[in-house]
C-alpha cells in the first residue's frame, strides 16, 4: 500500500474512533448502531478507550514515531475493537434459548452492523500490517 493510502486510512479510522469515543463517554448520547447495549457501564469505559485509540491513530499522522510503536498501538486498537465486536454481537447481541437463537435488535440489523464492524477491523489490520 502506498503511504498516502495508509495516511487516509489512518485519518478516517482516527476520526471514526475519536467521534465514537466522544459519543461513548457522553451518557445522554446514544451510539446508535455501535452501542454496546450493556447494563454494566462498559459503554463509558469503551468510550474512553475509543477516544484514546482515536487520538493515537491521529497522532501518528503528525508525529514521527518508530514503526514498532505505531504497530503496537495499532495492535492494541485492533484488540479492543475485536473485544467490542465479541461483546456487542455475541455476548449481548444474541440470546440462545428454547426458541432458538434470537438476534438483538433483529437479524438484518445484527448482520449489517457486524459486517460494518468487520470492515473496520479489516481496515485496522491493514494499517497494522503497513507498519509491521
Amino acid at each position: 500500500m502506498n503511504r498516502i493510502s495508509i495516511k487516509m486510512l489512518r485519518l478516517s479510522l482516527g476520526l471514526f474512533f475519536l467521534v465514537l469515543g466522544i459519543i461513548g463517554v457522553i451518557p445522554q448520547v446514544q451510539e446508535s448502531v455501535f452501542s454496546l447495549n450493556d447494563n454494566f457501564g462498559l459503554e463509558v469505559i469503551f468510550g474512553v478507550v475509543e477516544l484514546v485509540c482515536g487520538v493515537i491513530l491521529l497522532a501518528g499522522l503528525f508525529t514521527f514515531t518508530k514503526k514498532k510503536t505505531v504497530a503496537i498501538a495499532s495492535a492494541v486498537v485492533i484488540f479492543f475493537w475485536v473485544l467490542r465486536i465479541v461483546l456487542s454481537k455475541f455476548v449481548w447481541g444474541l440470546t440462545v434459548g428454547g426458541s432458538g437463537i434470537v438476534f438483538h435488535p433483529g437479524f438484518p440489523a445484527w448482520i449489517l452492523v457486524l459486517s460494518v464492524e468487520l470492515v473496520i477491523a479489516a481496515a485496522l489490520f491493514l494499517m497494522y500490517r503497513a507498519y509491521e
